[in-house]
């Protein structure tokens, strides 16, 4: 059960789960403080723990909005590892196109509009990683011994990647932020799934063995992740 609340001039979402043990308080990329709570604890004694923490949210608050994109020229997006420059051009027809370090938007009538921009952005993303991840997982098939997997690009916005149960691979059009080797990792850690659907001690020695900088590279996404450059 989700609830809106405030307290301290702090907006949160509040959720009571049944498997949660303490009251735990996070700070989303989009700025917007998530609560997690067990049934049994009050309302005050949930709102309390967030006003003894206050400044240290308001400014984990900041330090992740300052990150948001505002779909205006000038805005800066990480794409494939590097930076590049958003660039709003009026045309005849919506498009997007990488040229040089800019990625040019053209829209259509008075002004851009930000939805428009972000769906053009994100679509972007999608086809680039989407070419870009096809010969990564024909490698990793070939290098673990496997037959090439399918594989889907996703509008994920928690998860880098995932692998079924079933045996699909799924990526977040998010990964194109990511450089060719942590896209690298990141595709050959899905694809140890399917040699090792867990995280045990024989998952990490694989990871190890295709890749010996397997642990800084994941310390890199995680990074990356933790800096709100994750959000689109």
């Amino acid at each position: 059960m989700k609830t809106q609340g405030k307290v301290a001039s702090i907006p949160y979402t509040l959720e009571r789960r049944k498997s949660s043990r303490l009251i735990s308080v996070r700070v989303l990329g989009d700025g917007t403080v998530k609560v997690n709570a067990p049934y049994r604890v009050s309302l005050a004694a949930i709102e309390r723990v967030i006003v003894n923490h206050q400044e240290t949210l308001r400014q984990a608050i900041a330090d992740q909005k300052m990150h948001l994109h505002t779909y205006q020229t000038g805005d800066a997006f990480l794409f494939g590892g590097d930076w590049y420059v958003l660039e709003l051009r009026e045309g005849a027809k919506e498009a997007i196109a990488v040229q040089g370090k800019a990625i040019v938007v053209t829209y259509c009538g008075q002004e851009a509009r930000p939805l428009v921009v972000q769906h053009l952005v994100k679509e972007l993303y999608r086809r680039t990683v989407k070419a870009r991840l096809e010969p990564l997982v024909v490698y990793w098939a070939q290098q673990l011994g496997l037959p090439k997997p399918l594989f889907s690009v996703r509008d994920s916005k928690s998860r880098w990647g995932s692998c079924s149960a079933k045996g699909r691979l799924s990526f977040s059009l998010r990964c194109q932020i990511l450089d060719e080797v942590q896209l690298s990792y990141l595709v050959l850690h899905e694809m140890a799934h399917l040699v090792h659907f867990n995280h045990s001690k024989d998952f990490h020695t694989l990871l190890a063995l295709h890749m010996e900088r397997y642990k800084q590279i994941q310390a890199s996404i995680f990074a990356l992740q933790k800096q709100s450059l994750f959000h689109l």
